[in-house]
């Protein structure tokens, strides 16, 4: 019996290779493919993944994000690549303390205070800020949050912890690596898996030296649904700078950039929300890269492809074409779900006295 090939190249395959195939398909051989052509396939392609953001909601342009939360802040620009949000929940947690500070260089106290006012502020690359949380005690920190006092955007570093002062392990993050500040903009991460140590540090591994306002080793993470409302409800709260607990979010999605406004603003003890959001797809770009989506969404791309295309250069072949199309999309889409029971709840608690 022959080897299999032992290789999954066709996971990710060239534009090109797919604007080919294509043309093929309504009877254009690659030989009269021109430049102008190539250009055009590349146009379809483009409002075809248009298309698809419109249609349905894709697991692979799901992602999430942590909002830090400004007290009376009323908006919150987003990303030009977040088309909509799915769900917002307003989240809280535990800064824990009670501990010594200690630091390479500077104040280490000084981003353990809760006043960004104050920084520890190092000279030297290579350095670190520690929490020590006493002897026979310890803490599982789950929710790991960093406030620069610098905008930079080279720097790369990472939490740690340890149980002995000397010996230091890496804990992962739900980030490949915290390498862009924005000075005074509370940037959080979820630690991926949490241990029980006494010790507990933000280790620097760039050229750039430390400069922080605060660092917060958080647990205890609570996560509360706020509600989607549309521009007209929103419109309808007299005061929209009212503090408290945020309950509700209207995002707008008016270009150029999207803003995400929360009522009421979100007052001191709330710092952060964490957003899922649909992101946009990347657009075919050159002809040598691959596309933003899974391969087994390429048979419906080539479809959709080949009747775009046909509209063009082929027109009798349209309708089939088209519902070729039609039929490879839905095969794609109804593998593309999160085969989980749906549990569905009433919140009553606006009507309760």
């Amino acid at each position: 019996m022959p080897s299999s090939s032992g290789t999954y190249d066709f996971q990710s395959i060239e534009v090109e290779l797919i604007i080919r195939e294509a043309f093929e398909r309504i009877g254009i051989s690659g030989e009269f493919v021109e430049p102008i052509k190539l250009e055009s396939a590349k146009r379809s392609i483009n409002f075809l993944l248009l298309e698809w953001m419109s249609k349905s909601i894709n697991l692979w342009t799901l992602k999430s994000i942590y909002v830090p939360l400004v007290t009376g802040k009323q908006n919150y620009e987003q990303e030009e690549r977040v088309s909509d949000i799915i769900q917002a929940n307003l989240r809280t947690s535990t800064r824990q303390l009670n501990g010594t500070a200690s630091s390479s260089e500077g104040i280490a106290v000084d981003a353990f205070d809760g006043n960004p006012s104050t920084a520890c502020t190092q000279v030297t690359a290579d350095g670190y800020i520690a929490y020590d949380y006493g002897e026979g005690v310890t803490q599982k920190i789950t929710f790991f949050g960093i406030q620069p006092n610098v905008d930079d955007v080279t720097s790369i570093i990472s939490v740690e912890y340890s149980s002995d002062n000397i010996n230091w392990i890496d804990l992962p993050l739900n980030i490949a690596e915290i390498s862009v500040f924005e000075k005074g903009v509370l940037n959080w991460y979820d630690i991926i898996t949490p241990v029980e140590a006494r010790y507990y540090r933000v280790k620097n591994f760039s050229v750039v030296p430390l400069d922080i306002q605060e660092i917060y080793f958080n647990n205890n993470t609570i996560d509360f649904a706020i509600t989607k409302v549309s521009k007209y409800e929103y419109n309808t709260y007299p005061n929209k700078y009212l503090l408290g607990r945020p309950s509700v979010y209207y995002f707008d999605r008016q270009a150029p950039i999207p803003s995400l406004a929360i009522w009421p603003t979100a007052s001191a003890q709330y710092n952060c929300l964490f957003l899922s959001y649909k992101q946009m797809m990347q657009d075919a770009g050159s002809y040598t890269d691959s596309l933003d989506i899974p391969s087994t969404f390429y048979p419906a791309l080539v479809w959709g492809l080949s009747w775009q295309l046909a509209l063009k250069y082929n027109p009798q072949l349209t309708e089939m074409l088209k519902n070729e199309y039609e039929q490879a999309f839905s095969i794609a889409t109804n593998e593309d779900t999160e085969n989980v029971p749906i549990h569905l709840g009433i919140d009553d608690s606006s009507y309760r006295e």
